[in-house]
């Protein structure tokens, strides 16, 4: 590690004992990304990126003389591309049926995407102007870094596999073929951020131990990994703005502090530096990112809201509830017999093409998070959006209600559903997350119709010494398939993912009988952890070992000290919706807040330039260098009225 600590223009930021109610009063206007060109309305909803405007405008962005504008209309299910003002057609043909992302625009004009199949062979593919040019097999996480006219860079990793980079080159034609060159391999290492700078490639890394986490300089003439720029695992790359006139090289941000501090920047970092202004919430469920992104993003943002009071949580939490309502399948105009008005349907769970499925846990995870969301939001979520969300929660109630088996006690997938499962009684997340939907109505029957089934969840429930354990599936879903006692007992435990979606469901239904049982979810988290970041897949300890099952989402409402302390850095995936969740849930506003930020520019080697200190959350919020809040004139943030905020939906009602 090579640094010089230069006189560093050091900034501290504090507030008095009256500015927490002080910030309550003031109403912020719009978030700024200064060095992006990003703007957001708070109270219209309204993105700007580089002179384009729109509710869910998610990119724009320039390669050479060419412009790329990527945005969603309410419900959509495929994003509106433009290519220098003209429509990409192509786009909608190739969704529907898998999960597109990373659109890379080329000099050259040619558009590329990561298309990720859920059904059939599972693959992974990467389409270039509409055509699947490259295939990676089931098992495969790729990430497009890089699309240039001559090559396209992609890193490949593989199960236990070293993850690779590579650059597939292009022909003649501008085509790209299978003719790949290997630039890096990772060997034990494992990358987070990587920025490709001409011959370098500037990579956040995890090799192994914590001394040689954090940013490495690797030739990409050489392919070798050195030792690192900046070993520390806090360091992550950042963007300023060119008015702090700092030195050229890379920008790297080291932050260190109190744990309720770093919850509270890692929570923002997500969910302000990225998806900014809720870009997403404008989507259909087509492909799950009302019901496994905006679902836990629009939870932590009304969480941070409940904690702070500030206005920017509740003014994109207000935005992303408008139009999460705004793109069921009523108001797209796809209700039909199997696909409620309430409900937001699916495509990429179906086995025909063009089929939408509204499954039971997709409706649940959508509709709890509207539910929890306009608690926390209190006066500030209008009452005809509570009254909008009660009356779309019990019509999903009553839509469901045929497939509970009264004899099981449990629900069960629709017979009739184009699913692979259709007809078995429905897995454990599913049941205790409709449980949740089911407990919030006020109607006392069914909320003891949901505590029964928790009591069945957890009276599946098996021990040992490191805690509860259970399966993914019911005990009647093996019996009804053939299995004895004895085979069942050889079934492997519930995975750490869906895990998580449970357990976000279960605190809220739990009656004070069912505490004690509960408790031993802190013991099974705290053995998960031992593993280190790469935990096992399953809840004993088996099965694959890896970053994409660190415990998320729900883990966080049974957290222990052990999972706090972690969540005080960079977990795998920690930008996922559900880890900003969990980051979001663990801030403690009543906790000592002391926040350092340094700010280093690394060429031949890494120089700090600025130092930014904090010794509260207001200060972070509103004297940051990633992002600016502009405030209006003082006012009580519940006279905004929310209901401007809501004219634009269908629903708004005056």
């Amino acid at each position: 590690m090579r640094i010089v600590l230069m006189l560093p223009m050091i900034l501290v930021f504090c507030c008095p004992s009256w500015a927490a109610e002080l910030h309550q009063r003031q109403a912020i206007d719009q978030l700024v990304l200064p060095a992006q060109g990003i703007s957001v309305d708070l109270k219209s909803g309204e993105v700007s990126r580089r002179g384009v405007t729109g509710q869910c405008l998610e990119q724009v962005s320039q390669a050479g003389r060419h412009q790329l504008v990527v945005q969603k209309m309410p419900g959509d299910d495929a994003p509106s591309v433009m290519l220098n003002k003209t429509p990409v057609t192509w786009i909608k043909a190739v969704t529907g049926e898998a999960r597109l992302g990373s659109l890379r625009l080329s000099r050259d004009g040619s558009l590329f995407a990561l298309r990720k199949w859920k059904t059939g062979d599972k693959q992974t593919e990467l389409l270039q102007d509409g055509r699947v040019v490259l295939t990676w097999k089931r098992g495969f996480i790729v990430r497009l870094l890089q699309v240039r006219t001559g090559d396209v860079a992609v890193l490949e990793e593989q199960g236990d596999q070293a993850a690779k980079l590579f650059r597939y080159r292009r022909n003649s034609s501008g085509e790209t073929t299978s003719d790949r060159e290997e630039l890096v391999d990772f060997g034990s290492c494992k990358p987070g951020r990587l920025r490709l700078k001409g011959d370098d490639l500037w990579a956040w890394l995890d090799c192994d131990e914590d001394a040689q986490k954090g940013i490495y300089r690797i030739s990409l003439k050489m392919g070798e990994i050195g030792l690192p720029e900046m070993s520390n695992p806090d360091a992550d790359f950042v963007t300023l703005p060119k008015t702090f006139d700092l030195s050229k090289g890379e920008t790297i941000a080291v932050i260190d502090g109190s744990p309720a501090a770093k919850h509270f920047h890692f929570a923002l970092n997500g969910l302000l530096l990225s998806q900014t202004g809720e870009v997403k919430a404008c989507s259909s469920d087509a492909e799950g990112m009302q019901s496994w992104n905006q679902s836990y993003r629009l939870r932590a943002l009304a969480t941070l809201y409940a904690k702070t009071g500030a206005s920017v949580f509740s003014g994109m939490a207000r935005k992303s509830m408008r139009l999460s309502l705004a793109t069921n399948d009523g108001e797209a105009g796809r209700a039909g017999p199997d696909n409620p008005s309430c409900g937001w349907s699916s495509t990429i769970y179906g086995t025909k093409p063009g089929e939408r499925l509204s499954l039971m846990i997709n409706q649940a995870m959508i509709s709890n998070a509207l539910s929890t969301s306009c608690d926390l939001l209190g006066p500030t979520c209008p009452e005809h959006v509570a009254e909008r969300i009660a009356d779309m929660s019990m019509c999903l109630i009553n839509h469901f209600e045929p497939q509970f088996d009264a004899k099981a006690g449990l629900y069960r997938i629709d017979a009739d559903a184009g699913f692979r499962f259709a007809g078995s009684v429905a897995p454990w997340n599913w049941q205790i997350a409709f449980a949740e939907v089911l407990y919030r109505s006020d109607d006392g029957s069914l909320r003891w119709h949901a505590r029964q089934i928790a009591r069945r969840f957890l009276k599946s429930w098996k021990f040992n010494s490191d805690g509860a354990l259970w399966r993914y599936w019911p005990d009647a879903y093996y019996q009804e398939n053939g299995l004895k006692e004895v085979q069942l007992k050889k079934q492997r435990f519930e995975d750490t993912g869906h895990a998580g979606i449970s357990l976000l469901s279960l605190g809220r239904i739990a009656d004070q009988d069912l505490i004690a049982d509960i408790g031993s979810v802190g013991a099974r988290l705290d053995y998960l952890l031992s593993f280190g970041t790469d935990t096992p897949r399953d809840l004993d300890g088996k099965g694959p070992r890896s970053g994409r099952w660190f415990p998320s989402g729900g883990w966080a409402n049974f957290a222990t000290d052990k999972f706090k302390a972690a969540l005080s850095g960079p977990v795998p995936g920690w930008r996922s919706a559900d880890a900003l969740y969990a980051y979001a849930a663990l801030f403690d506003p009543d906790k000592p807040f002391q926040l350092t930020m340094d700010i280093f520019v690394c060429a031949d080697i890494c120089r700090r330039e600025r130092q930014f200190t904090y010794e509260n959350w207001q200060s972070y919020l509103t004297e940051n260098p990633l992002f600016q809040l502009r405030q209006a004139e003082a006012r009580n943030d519940s006279e905004i009225a929310p209901e401007e905020f809501f004219k634009k939906s269908n629903f708004y009602k005056p």
